[in-house]
């Protein structure tokens, strides 16, 4: 395995010597893991403010939906390609520890902002922060880990997604009922806020101590290039471009099937509190409550136990882990349609837990996959184009498609669970048949 430019590490080593030892490993995993969690909870916490938020600045679901997709994702797909080519040639944990601490700052800013366009720009300073995380922490993993654990550990460290989206629901709801309570608050050289901003600072700031522990963690060795200087081992971008032409079928199937994936969960969850007031009649409170829980319920079955079960399904490979990918997108089709239509709230929610374990999977087995896939010196660039197409097409376009689905055929209260059912189940069926096609392509001998 050679470590010169023009030939780089095709995959991990195949045994344990020169990983860190298990107590760093999962120390590193535990951090990345808390880092996650944060910015999930500041990328979803808009979810729950929606009804707050169109009563203050007079909003329409579309408007509120660009802040909670578009908004954010402009930057945070844009800027994930210039940023993975730098986390492929430099320290990641510095990098990591900057980005932890700008979309902190931007998240607090969300709670200064008075005007629609001021709230639209935090959000995209928010994306931006959030751009530095998955590409350093998916090198870092892999670096980390040898292949054979590699599943439980993305698995593990994708958690984050589903604990911070379900924490920001809970806090929200918290901090909500909170203000109620007291009728106002007033912060030390801001003032007087309403529950929204209050929600954002509050969430937000934490989240500058996290960005200092990154700057206490040993900087892993890269598997594959021991002993090279970081910036003194790099890839033209004339590799990997012809890289992804050869692994085209595997590698870019995977990153548009996740991005369908991340489509149908976003334009459900992050109307999954709005859904649960307005079609069951639940208060703001108990909406955050039972949508946090479903979150973190569903993600643990699904990154966790999906995890572990993609190490050993298919022998762990990429073609076995994007397989398995593809039997979970079957399962999430059938459950996309059952709960918005069910008329218990209870029901609902347990069908939703597990639509959602469902999507959870891909979160840590694809990008396991994808790590696999690729030589070291090309995993952050390959993490970022991945994030890059799954964020725009999900992300970015999610949350809006429910919104214009409902004001243009549905423009009534209960609406919006027709709107989830239209958009979910068609694009978690698209992404069931791009798995499956992208594993039938990883099995191929790579393309000359």
């Amino acid at each position: 395995m050679s470590g010169s430019p023009s030939a780089p590490a095709v995959g991990p080593a195949t045994d344990e010597a020169g990983y860190p030892s298990p107590f760093v490993a999962w120390t590193m995993v535990a951090v990345l893991f808390l880092a996650y969690i944060l910015s999930f909870i500041d990328r979803m916490i808009i979810g729950l403010l929606v009804e707050p938020l169109k009563a203050d600045l007079d909003l329409t679901d579309t408007q509120v939906s660009l802040l909670q997709g578009f908004a954010f994702a402009i930057f945070y797909t844009v800027m994930g390609l210039p940023l993975g080519r730098l986390i492929d040639r430099s320290a990641r944990l510095p990098i990591v520890a900057a980005g932890v601490g700008l979309w902190s700052l931007m998240t607090a800013a969300c709670g200064l902002a008075g005007q629609y366009w001021q709230l639209f720009v935090a959000r995209m300073g928010v994306g931006v922060g959030e751009a530095t995380l998955s590409p350093a922490a998916y090198s870092i993993i892999s670096d980390t880990f040898p292949q054979k654990r590699l599943g439980l550990a993305m698995g593990v460290y994708g958690l984050g997604s589903a604990v911070g989206a379900g924490l920001a629901f809970l806090i929200g709801a918290f901090i909500i009922e909170l203000v109620a309570s007291t009728g106002s608050v007033v912060l030390p050289m801001v003032g007087e806020v309403r529950a929204w901003q209050a929600t954002f600072l509050i969430v937000g700031l934490p989240g500058l101590l996290v960005a200092g522990l990154f700057l206490l963690l040993p900087e892993p060795m890269r598997q594959g290039a021991a002993g090279q200087p970081a910036d003194q081992v790099q890839v033209p971008i004339s590799s990997v471009l012809d890289f992804a032409r050869r692994r085209a079928g595997a590698v870019m199937g995977l990153c548009f099937a996740v991005a369908m994936v991340n489509f149908a969960v976003f334009a459900a969850v992050s109307w999954f509190p709005v859904f649960l007031i307005r079609v069951h009649g639940f208060t703001l409170t108990q909406a955050g409550h039972l949508a946090g829980a479903a979150l973190i319920v569903g993600g643990l079955i699904g990154l966790v136990g999906g995890g572990w079960v993609t190490d050993r399904f298919g022998g762990g490979t990429p073609a076995g882990r994007l397989a398995f990918c593809g039997y979970a997108g079957m399962v999430g089709t059938v459950f996309a349609v059952i709960f918005p239509l069910v008329g218990n709230p209870l029901v609902a929610a347990a069908a939703f837990v597990v639509f959602f374990a469902s999507a959870a999977v891909p979160i840590g087995a694809a990008a396991s996959a994808l790590q696999q896939l690729t030589p070291n010196r090309m995993r952050a660039t390959f993490s970022a184009i991945y994030l890059f197409i799954v964020n725009l097409i999900g992300l970015g376009a999610g949350p809006t498609a429910t919104a214009l689905v409902g004001d243009t055929f549905f423009p009534f209260d209960t609406g919006i669970r027709y709107a989830i059912t239209v958009v979910s189940p068609i694009s978690f069926a698209v992404a069931a048949g791009l798995f499956l096609m992208s594993a039938a392509y990883a099995r191929r001998p790579m393309a000359v």
